[in-house]
């Protein structure tokens, strides 16, 4: 009898698991490498495992590929971070932003204590299509479409 209720309360405790939310889905719809409109500029991500998609966005220049910043989006203790380090910016130090999860209809990423940008805005158009803004005080800023290469 103990053995069964042992059973009986792992496959609970296994279930209840899985019922959990994950919430990395959510930016999935990033996975691939994305060009920007009118531009020779990139983003890529991977996804690395269930908590994490690792990216980086270049730009080609004379036929080369310049890296401009590396990129994460993870899991950390239930928040999902958004993680940029630019080259020369920060003194080379990471900058994390917080997904905001009251905003619905896209993904906004937020840092209200940098200096710019504060959001950074990824909204899904179609599966092969996203709008992005990247915006400071104000909203100012600027915005751009991507396609899934």
């Amino acid at each position: 009898m103990k053995s069964l209720s042992l059973f009986i309360a792992i496959i609970a405790i296994f279930f209840l698991n899985a019922c959990k939310e994950n919430p990395i889905p959510k930016v999935d719809f990033l996975t691939g490498i994305w060009k920007i409109e009118n531009e020779e500029q990139f983003e890529v991500w991977e996804k690395y495992d269930n908590n994490e998609l690792k990216g980086y966005s270049f730009k080609i220049i004379n036929n080369k590929e310049h890296i401009l910043e590396t990129l994460s989006i993870q899991l950390d203790e239930n928040k999902i971070i958004y993680s940029a380090t630019v080259p020369n910016q920060n003194n080379g130090e990471t900058i994390a932003f917080e997904l905001n999860n009251d905003v619905k209809d896209l993904l906004s990423f937020e840092n209200p204590g940098h200096d710019f940008p504060k959001k950074i805005q990824y909204k899904k158009i179609t599966s092969n299509e996203v709008f992005v803004k990247v915006s400071g005080d104000d909203n100012d800023g600027f915005s751009y479409t991507m396609f899934k290469q």
